[in-house]
């Protein structure tokens, strides 16, 4: 049978197999009921609100207060990127890390935690200059989860007048608002 051609004619009746679930066949109509397979899971939050540093080194969890698309995948208590299954999944950030107020150049620190333990090798430094600076950090990293377990976006600084900002939408030109973070989980096996 090729791309296009009838499934059955007159002199050649075909053969399909129905497994009840997936594919159904009722009276004679042939039905796919397109489930996306677990294997499908992604998840894409970020937040709209900027993440401020009160308390110099600290360790600062972000927070992610919108969904933007997601399949199995949820985020418990704001800060807790959770998966329904398990598998390997790709973590993708993106931060907007401002200093606020002119001083003395700084290193923050952001990495990820798994079920609430620091994950070895994850943590990047970014220095803010000594005036007031916006930067994007991104960040990827590739984690076997088990079902129901969480993924954590940490960050930490000794300048308190360091932030993830918030940037809104703006005119002349129109351009869309930035999130202060934002985070993708995918599942890659």
């Amino acid at each position: 049978m090729a791309y296009k051609s009838p499934f059955t004619t007159s002199t050649d009746w075909g053969v399909c197999r129905v497994d009840g679930t997936s594919i159904t066949a009722t009276n004679g109509i042939i039905s796919i009921n397109a489930v996306p397979p677990a294997s499908l899971n992604y998840g894409f939050f970020y937040d709209t609100t900027a993440q401020t540093n009160p308390v110099a080194d600290t360790v600062n969890l972000a927070t992610f207060n919108t969904i933007g698309s997601s399949n199995q995948i949820t985020v418990v208590g704001g800060t807790q990127i959770t998966p329904a299954n398990a598998g390997t999944y790709n973590i993708v950030f993106t931060v907007s890390l401002e200093k606020t107020q002119a001083g003395a150049p700084e290193i923050t620190s952001i990495w990820l935690r798994y079920n609430g333990v620091d994950i070895s090798n994850s943590r990047q430094d970014i220095e803010t200059p000594n005036q007031t600076s916006l930067l994007f950090v991104t960040g990827s990293y590739t984690q076997l989860m088990a079902a129901g377990s969480n993924i954590e976006l940490v960050w930490s600084s000794p300048d308190v007048e360091v932030q993830f900002s918030f940037l809104p939408a703006t005119v002349g030109p129109i351009r869309p608002a930035t999130p202060s973070a934002k985070v993708t989980l995918t599942r890659i096996s």
